[in-house]
């Protein structure tokens, strides 16, 4: 029997059809059990799974060996699972460039796939929602970030487009993150002053959530400072970048999946409703120009975002 939630992501994010081509990007950390169900999900529907199995990434970013970046782009379709985030490199952006639809789903665990769970949610439904918010975004000039464990971040995004993941990855080309549903941008660079309270989680740095909050300060655009023992996990990440751009504000997101927690699921605590996450380093994908070598997400719980003055949403929750 079919697993309804595998079928959901498969044929309502994914859109696979009978005789695809498609990629299980995995690596010795990916859960054995995902692999498996996928397999046996693809062969149901009269497609080829290819399993491409690479070391465990170094980095967040890391490209794959030269074969599997060749196998990529010749699939219909992509599904990264490995245990570290890699959609950012140049194979997969050759891929979608290329036509392949890409599911970026590194860490997920069967867990993930629970009954009522955020894959089992309906992400056509979703992405209403969440491309409003993005087009809120598209429309500012100015953000302010807060959250009760003290976050306060305000800069510029006047020119800059809304992002917005939403799971429907059925197009040529397109690429999703699910269980991620966002909307967020990348500020303009050297605008964003204030401080980031991460209380939730500092994603692939470690097994999440964190156990006590870490206090990010941002000046002119830039992390000034890491304040709390847990920061040591984002310092030792930047330091293993190796690259004076990764202080670079890159990212300012909401997360806006219904079904999802704040859990050792990096992917789920992202994607969850009444979060929000910044991120330092890389933001050429999210609307920016700064080419570092990695992206790197931080969360934070109950975040309440203002846009030119106008709340947006207040954990999780629209304005009335």
């Amino acid at each position: 029997m079919s697993d309804p939630v595998f079928a959901n992501v498969l044929e309502r994010c994914l859109g696979v059809q009978r005789g695809e081509d498609i990629v299980l990007l995995v690596d010795e950390g990916t859960d054995a059990e995902v692999i498996a169900v996928f397999r046996d999900e693809l062969s149901r529907r009269r497609c080829t799974p290819v399993v491409a199995a690479i070391p465990v990434p170094e980095l967040p970013g890391s490209e794959p060996p030269r074969p599997v970046a060749a196998a990529m782009r010749q699939a219909d379709a992509v599904i990264e699972l490995t245990s570290l985030f890699i959609g950012s490199n140049r194979a997969r952006r050759d891929a979608t460039a290329a036509g392949v639809r890409y599911l970026a789903m590194p860490g997920v665990k069967m867990s993930t796939f629970r009954d009522g769970g955020p894959l089992a949610v309906d992400f056509d439904q979703l992405r209403a929602g969440a491309t409003e918010v993005g087009d809120a975004w598209t429309e500012a000039s100015e953000f302010r970030l807060t959250t009760p464990a003290g976050t306060d971040l305000r800069g510029s995004v006047a020119g800059r487009p809304g992002r917005v993941l939403h799971g429907v990855c059925r197009g040529v080309g397109e690429y999703m993150a699910p269980p991620d549903v966002e909307a967020g941008t990348a500020p303009v660079e050297g605008t964003t002053e204030g401080v980031v309270v991460v209380d939730a989680d500092f994603l692939f740095m470690g097994v999440g959530p964190l156990p006590e909050p870490v206090t990010l300060t941002f000046a002119a655009g830039e992390l000034v400072d890491i304040d709390g023992h847990e920061g040591e996990r984002l310092r030792e990440m930047i330091d293993r970048c190796d690259d004076p751009r990764m202080s670079n504000l890159a990212e300012v997101s909401l997360g806006l999946n219904p079904a999802g927690l704040v859990c050792d699921v990096a992917m789920e605590t992202e994607s969850a409703l009444g979060t929000a996450h910044i991120a330092v380093g890389n933001s050429i994908a999210y609307g920016g120009t700064v080419d570092a070598r990695a992206h790197l997400d931080c969360v934070m719980r109950d975040a309440s975002l203002e846009l030119d003055g106008n709340l947006v949403m207040s954990c999780g929750h629209p304005p009335d």
